[in-house]
């Protein structure tokens, strides 16, 4: 009994940034790395102070996988359609409304080379 105490203290007394930090740990321990569309898997998600929020790291296979694929009309796709699911995905209602940036950073999965990157912040999704 006094033992759940402390830890419901605990977990009471936790700041936002520290519950972000362990957040983006977990998730990442338990559902990383996961496929999560056709050539394109993600690595893990980290909680960063500057600015704050999420940095989620994706490795990108096949077709995908090419660095001339990337151009910048390829890149403002990929943006739009991440700024529309962060958009509609409830599940981040509670650090949206904290302004928090989300970061998107695409990996190639054979030469870890850094692919892409976008990034979206309240001014976005608002």
């Amino acid at each position: 009994m006094v033992l759940g105490s402390l830890l419901l203290l605990a977990a009471c007394t936790e700041s936002f940034e520290d519950r972000c930090r362990r957040e983006a740990r977990e998730y990442t321990e338990r559902m990383c790395p996961r496929v999560i569309a056709e050539y394109t898997m993600i690595d893990s998600m980290v909680f960063v102070e500057e600015p704050i929020g999420f940095t989620y790291y994706y490795n990108v296979s096949g077709p995908l996988d090419d660095p001339e694929l990337m151009t910048d009309d390829v890149i403002e796709e990929f943006r739009s359609e991440l700024l529309r699911n962060l958009r509609q995905d409830i599940n981040l209602k509670r650090y949206k409304e904290r302004g928090l940036t989300f970061t998107y950073i695409y990996v190639s999965a054979t030469t870890q080379e850094h692919l892409a990157e976008a990034t979206l912040g309240p001014e976005d999704y608002n």
